[in-house]
């Protein structure tokens, strides 16, 4: 339904609906809903990334730990001038100056000895498994 109406320079314009030209624009109340909705689902999402990327993170972190026990096995098979890595006994830190022996021997870079948990390069050995892990 469309019907006329006279505006006061003298131009006509047209109501259709209750709306003037047929345009409508959205009101405060629904842009705050809106807004509202998206905070929740961004409460809901965020503390679920932020976990999974901690937990990518711990991930490679055992991942390189493993790269290390293999390169430090290597290293040991093959005991470039007669030097070895000693891994401890019993559940402990291996030193950074074992650890660099690797780099030294060009079994790989020094950023590739590094821990991403703790960005240092401290790694413990647990002998009854046989791994290398950040923490």
């Amino acid at each position: 339904m469309t019907t006329q109406y006279a505006t006061t320079n003298g131009n006509n314009g047209t109501w259709t609906n209750g709306k003037r030209g047929g345009k409508r624009a959205f009101t405060l109340i629904e842009i705050l809903i809106v807004v509202v909705i998206l905070g929740v689902l961004a409460a809901l999402v965020v503390p679920s990334v932020t976990s999974a990327l901690d937990d990518a993170k711990t991930e490679a972190a055992e991942a390189r730990g493993s790269q290390i026990l293999t390169m430090v096995t290597r290293f040991n098979q093959f005991q470039p001038g007669g030097a070895s890595i000693s891994l401890p006994s019993s559940a402990g830190a291996i030193t950074t100056t074992e650890l660099d022996k690797l780099v030294t021997a060009g079994y790989c870079e020094s950023d590739d000895i590094t821990n991403q948990l703790t960005n240092d390069s401290t790694w413990y050995y647990d002998p009854t498994t046989k791994t290398i892990a950040p923490e």
